[in-house]
């Protein structure tokens, strides 16, 4: 009789806690503070985010940082192909540094991935080694396909209904790409290294014939150089981005989401702000004014390709029939909270 007795106030007791536990409060277990890193040609971006692990899905985003860590330009003036110990050195310190923000700010899982720099780079993959060990971040080199995959399905999250037809075009320092859907559902990339980096040095090397080892920057660039600049990425356009990307840009109900900081902050910077869209005519009538301007007149740790940075995207804009481009703050970080395979 006693055990029945205990078994009963047992089963009772159990009861009254399941009825305490708040739907929301069941809810919440599935939400997880996390850090995911982009280790990029030119920065390292961190977001902080809370993530419903069960959808991959953004509840609240908690911030947002990033440091300039130049690797790219790092590697074009590289002798033997590989990264230097001073920038791998501060590239570790800089994820250190981001790594004790999320700390402190309570995340408890973390995930960074590096792109097109790292497999380039002759001891790029051993350094994403050497990140795992010493930052304690579970770090990986991904393809850029799978790059331009998490870029894509962050702006369809980040969009919604709002984009049916959507064309993400995503330029960094060393790598540019376009991803549209198909009709067959699947998705179309356009991945190239006409990138910012790799485009001012372009105009450095071939344009104003000077030497990228010893010239960091074009500033000031004429505007006959400019001229040539501008026929040359538009020729390199028209020759390299599949057809069938250059045939949908040109409808009306395609909207061109611009990620990577050349659309978020390179351009609206000598635009003179951020806006919803930006226009290619904003774009033209910018190159004017900041053409033959020196490094100081852009106030800006990146000056050096802000001006070069407006005639890549205005080339491919020409060459595409591109009207405008929607900036949006978004990379591959955000694109991680989604890969389970990254957790």
């Amino acid at each position: 009789m006693m055990r029945s007795r205990w078994n009963f106030a047992l089963l009772a007791g159990l009861f009254l806690c399941l009825c305490m536990i708040s739907p929301s409060s069941a809810q919440d277990a599935t939400v997880v503070r996390r850090a995911a890193f982009d280790v990029g040609a030119a920065a390292i971006k961190c977001i902080i985010a809370d993530v419903d692990i069960s959808t991959g899905l953004i509840v609240k985003t908690v911030d947002t940082l990033s440091e300039k860590v130049d690797f790219a330009e790092d590697l074009a003036r590289s002798y033997d192909g590989n990264l230097s110990k001073e920038v791998m050195a501060q590239g570790i310190k800089t994820l250190e540094k981001l790594k004790a923000v999320a700390v402190e700010k309570n995340a408890l899982e973390y995930s960074a991935v590096g792109g097109r720099i790292f497999q380039k780079a002759q001891n790029g993959r051993a350094y994403f080694v050497r990140i795992r060990q010493e930052t304690g971040i579970p770090s990986r080199v991904i393809s850029e396909q799978q790059a331009a995959m998490l870029s894509y399905h962050a702006v369809r999250q980040e969009l919604g209904d709002k984009a049916h037809d959507l064309l993400v075009w995503d330029i960094g320092g060393n790598s540019m790409q376009m991803t549209i859907r198909k009709p067959d559902g699947g998705l179309l990339f356009y991945i190239d290294p006409m990138a910012s980096v790799a485009f001012k040095n372009v105009v450095i090397q071939t344009i104003q014939r000077k030497d990228i080892g010893t010239t960091v920057s074009p500033n000031p660039v004429s505007a006959d150089e400019v001229e040539q600049a501008l026929a040359y990425i538009q020729a390199h356009a028209a020759m390299t981005v599949p057809l069938y990307i250059a045939n949908r840009v040109s409808r009306p109900d395609l909207t061109v989401a611009g990620i990577g900081g050349v659309h978020y902050y390179s351009v609206p910077e000598v635009l003179g702000g951020r806006k919803d869209v930006y226009t290619r005519d904003e774009v033209a009538a910018a190159l004017k004014k900041w053409t033959g301007r020196p490094d100081k007149d852009f106030e800006s740790e990146y000056a050096e390709s802000r001006l070069t940075n407006l005639i890549l995207v205005l080339g491919y804009m020409d060459a595409l029939g591109i009207r405008e481009v929607r900036p949006l703050k978004i990379n591959q970080a955000d694109g991680l909270f989604a890969a389970r395979e990254f957790w």
